[in-house]
């Protein structure tokens, strides 16, 4: 997930982008556990960042899911 968000939000010339992007995910989360776009952007460690909305858009949904079927899991675990 982390790869096809680092598509998504990068660097204008496109190193280390996955590195960068985890960074500004930690630092994001750090504070409160919550992790917001803005955040994101504000905390990724280049003065110039990239984000391309559509991308953004399709990651977004694709952790939607992904995180639904992990609360499903999680519920059948639990109930026992």
């Amino acid at each position: 997930m982390l790869d096809k968000l680092s598509e998504a939000i990068h660097t204008p010339r496109g190193g280390a982008d996955r590195q960068a992007l985890r960074s500004a995910l930690v630092l994001s989360a750090a504070d409160d556990g919550q992790v917001s776009l803005l955040e994101i952007i504000q905390k990724y460690p280049t003065q110039d960042v990239y984000v391309e909305t559509d991308r953004v858009v399709s990651a977004y949904n694709q952790l939607s899911k992904f995180d639904k079927q992990i609360r499903k899991v999680l519920d059948i675990v639990n109930s026992f």
